[in-house]
């Protein structure tokens, strides 16, 4: 049977190597169960006889064990979350893992794989006369003019400030706002 001193070993050691798993079996974790079932029979005797200085270690020690387990299983789940992502220690990790974990294991492997393989496909698919046809149809009220005289800070009619410009400068501006500048003799097109 397990003992809490158990607990602390596998946790210890979890914490301690950050790149490998430790060996955790489905009969390790049953034996936590019992340990808990265990202890929690212990804890309703207590209360029975009501010896409620011994319940309360009793109910101490419950906690303690669960809050260790769930340490465990949380440093675990990061090393498998890295492994999955980097694609490091697979079988390393295949090997020590239980058979819940296994499952969680090759399922977040499967979503990491699809995420990556999409994305990878998208940008390489990607055409280049259509990216340049987004940018076009974004930017076509977008020109780029020079500045020729230095040119104050004005609010324009869409509420928007713009400037101040100095000479000698190039800018990229509104078509409208460029179109004053370039009749008011402040800019030249490009």
């Amino acid at each position: 049977m397990i003992t809490y001193s158990e607990f602390i070993r596998i946790r210890r050691q979890e914490q301690e190597d950050s790149r490998t798993l430790t060996k955790l079996t489905n009969e390790t974790l049953e034996e936590m169960k019992e340990y808990i079932a265990i202890n929690k029979k212990s804890l309703e005797e207590a209360k029975k006889m009501d010896d409620s200085k011994r319940a309360e270690e009793i109910a101490t020690q419950i906690k303690n064990a669960l809050t260790t387990l769930d340490q465990i299983l949380t440093v675990r789940m990061v090393k498998i979350a890295n492994m999955t992502i980097l694609g490091t220690n697979l079988d390393q990790a295949r090997n020590n893992l239980t058979s819940e974990e296994l499952i969680l294991f090759d399922n977040m492997l499967k979503l990491v794989n699809e995420h990556k393989g999409k994305l990878m496909k998208e940008v390489k698919d990607v055409a280049p006369k259509e990216m340049q046809k987004v940018e076009s149809e974004e930017n076509t009220n977008i020109v780029v003019i020079r500045i020729i005289a230095d040119v104050p800070r004005f609010v324009w009619k869409n509420n928007k400030t713009y400037g101040p410009f100095s000479f000698p400068n190039v800018i990229e501006i509104d078509r409208d706002v460029a179109d004053i500048l370039i009749k008011g003799g402040k800019a030249v097109g490009v």
